[in-house]
C-alpha cells in the first residue's frame, strides 16, 4: 500500500468527560470538555461547546440543555459530535481550518462496536475530513508508554476513562483478550456528590465534585489531612452555605466506588490466559486514563493485585499522543490495520 500523504494529522480522543486533540508532536495537548449546550426547543441550535459550554451549565434558563455526544466512550450523536470536534480542534490551533487536508486520527476504545465506529467516522465527514484512522486506544496508549506492542508478548492495559474502564492483553499488534466495563471516574464524582448530601446537607453539582475529587481526593488513607472550603445550596433552607470539607472524608466518600473499580479489574485478571501470565508478571500493567489520576489508585491497585504498576505523569494524554504517533509511522498503521486493531476509513 503506498503512502498517502496529508498536509497535516491530527490526533483526537473523544471521551465521555473530556476530549483531547493534538496538532502536531511540539504543541501540548488541548484538553476541553466532551459537551455542547444546546437550545431546549430548537434542534440544531447549539450556543456554546467545550469548557465553555460546561461553565454555561446551570447558569442559563431552562430552554438551554447540556449534552454529551459521546457517551460510555461512543458517539450518540454524530452532527453534535461533528460540532464539538470542530470546536476543540479550532481552539487548539487558535484558528479556523478546513479538514480537506487533514487526516483525523482517532484513539477508540477496544470494546468500540461497527456501528459505533461508523458514527464517528460519519461526525469526522460531517467536520470536513476526507480520511479518517480509528486506532484502537489501549494501543495508542501503551506506545506512548514505550511498550513494544509489536512483540508477541503478552502486556497488560488498564484504562480508565469517566465512564468506561476496559482490561486489555495485547500480544502482536493485537487485542487477545478484553474487558469493557461501564464504571470509571464518573462513579467518582456521583460519590463524592452524594456524601456531601448525606454528611453536610448541602447540594453541589458534578463539576464542583471533580474539582474537589482533583483537590482532596484519595485512593489510600490521607497521610495529612488537608481542609477546604466548599459553597453549596443547603438541603434545607435553600440558602447557599459554606462548610469546611477534610481530605478524609472524600477518603470515604471514595471507598466504595474505588473498592468496586479495583475489584473489577481484579475480577478480569481471573479471565487472563494462562499462558499470558508469565509475560504479565514479567512486565506488569499499564495504567492509563483520565481516571488512573486519582491520587493513590496506581499504588492502591499495585498492592492488590501485586504487580508493578506503569504510567505516565499525565496518564488521560496517552491514548491520544500514542495515535499521533502511529499516524506517523506508515508500517505501523498496516501492522495495526493487519490485526484489526486500527481502521482506515
Amino acid at each position: 500500500m503506498p503512502s498517502i500523504s496529508f498536509l497535516s494529522q491530527i490526533a483526537l480522543d473523544l471521551g465521555s468527560e473530556n476530549t483531547y486533540v493534538l496538532l502536531d508532536d511540539k504543541s501540548p495537548v488541548y484538553r476541553c470538555a466532551s459537551c455542547v449546550l444546546l437550545d431546549a426547543h430548537k434542534e440544531g441550535t447549539v450556543y456554546a461547546a467545550g469548557d465553555e459550554a460546561r461553565h454555561m451549565d446551570g447558569r442559563t434558563g431552562e430552554d438551554t440543555l447540556l449534552f454529551s455526544p459521546i457517551q460510555y466512550g461512543g458517539v450518540a450523536d454524530s452532527e453534535l459530535a461533528a460540532m464539538l470536534l470542530l470546536s476543540a480542534i479550532e481552539k487548539a490551533s487558535g484558528r479556523r481550518r478546513g479538514l480537506d487536508k487533514s487526516r483525523l486520527v482517532f484513539a477508540i476504545p477496544d470494546g468500540a462496536t461497527r456501528v459505533e465506529r461508523a458514527a464517528l467516522a460519519q461526525a469526522a465527514q460531517l467536520a470536513g475530513a476526507k480520511r479518517t484512522l480509528l486506532v484502537k486506544a489501549p494501543l495508542a496508549a501503551a506506545i506512548e508508554l514505550k511498550k513494544h506492542v509489536e512483540r508477541a508478548e503478552a502486556q497488560l492495559m488498564v484504562s480508565i476513562g469517566a465512564q468506561v474502564t476496559e482490561v486489555c492483553v495485547m500480544s502482536g499488534c493485537g487485542i487477545a483478550l478484553s474487558r469493557h466495563m461501564k464504571t470509571g471516574s464518573a462513579a467518582f464524582d456521583a460519590a463524592i456528590v452524594e456524601y456531601i448530601r448525606k454528611k453536610h446537607e448541602l447540594v453541589i453539582s458534578s463539576l464542583l465534585a471533580d474539582e474537589i475529587k482533583r483537590d482532596l481526593g484519595t485512593a489510600v488513607a490521607p497521610a495529612t489531612e488537608i481542609t477546604q472550603t466548599l459553597s453549596g445550596r443547603s438541603v434545607r433552607t435553600g440558602k447557599p452555605v459554606t462548610v469546611q470539607l477534610s481530605s478524609q472524608e472524600i477518603y470515604e466518600a471514595l471507598s466504595a466506588p474505588v473498592e468496586a473499580l479495583i475489584g473489577a479489574i481484579c475480577d478480569a485478571l481471573y479471565h487472563v490466559p494462562a499462558d499470558c501470565s508469565g509475560d504479565i508478571l514479567k512486565n506488569g500493567i499499564c495504567l492509563t486514563g483520565g481516571g488512573s489520576e486519582l491520587f493513590g489508585l496506581a499504588e492502591r491497585l499495585g498492592e492488590d493485585t501485586q504487580l508493578e504498576i506503569h504510567h505516565s505523569i499525565h496518564p488521560s494524554f496517552d491514548a491520544v499522543k500514542g495515535a499521533y504517533q502511529i499516524a506517523q509511522d506508515d508500517k505501523m498503521v498496516r501492522a495495526l490495520t493487519n490485526a484489526y486493531s486500527a481502521y482506515e476509513i
